[in-house]
């Protein structure tokens, strides 16, 4: 079973996507930020990374660059999400698959299925 971490401080949005993977078959782990998502990401094998870009302590910036730096992780599929109209537009971080908040859970969904598989 592949293991996707979320990573978001609105708990709603945390249940819903742990709801909707959980349902399609996918393990799921979740931090409320940046730095308890590192340190899941230190202590979990974890085949998808799906974080919120605005969050406290650590954002999402914070995440894709410490995992894109570190060997083990450098190729670690990341969908990075934002309600924040235009916060990367023409900026790529280093995500696999940029999602503006609002978004649709079957297009989410689809993200994750083209990049881990289903």
């Amino acid at each position: 079973m592949k293991t996707i971490l979320v990573i978001d401080d609105e708990y709603s949005i945390v249940e819903i996507l742990v709801l909707v993977l959980s349902d399609a078959g996918y393990r799921c782990v979740h931090a409320a930020d940046g730095r308890e998502g590192l340190h899941l990401l230190g202590l979990e094998k974890v085949d998808l990374v799906i974080t919120d870009l605005m969050m406290p302590i650590a954002d999402g910036r914070d995440v894709l660059l410490a995992i894109r730096a570190e060997p083990s992780t450098q190729d670690l599929p990341v969908i990075l999400m934002s309600a924040a109209r235009g916060a990367v537009k023409g900026e790529n971080l280093g995500e696999d698959v940029f999602v503006q908040k609002p978004f649709s859970l079957d297009e989410l969904l689809g993200h994750v299925k083209r990049l881990i598989g289903g």
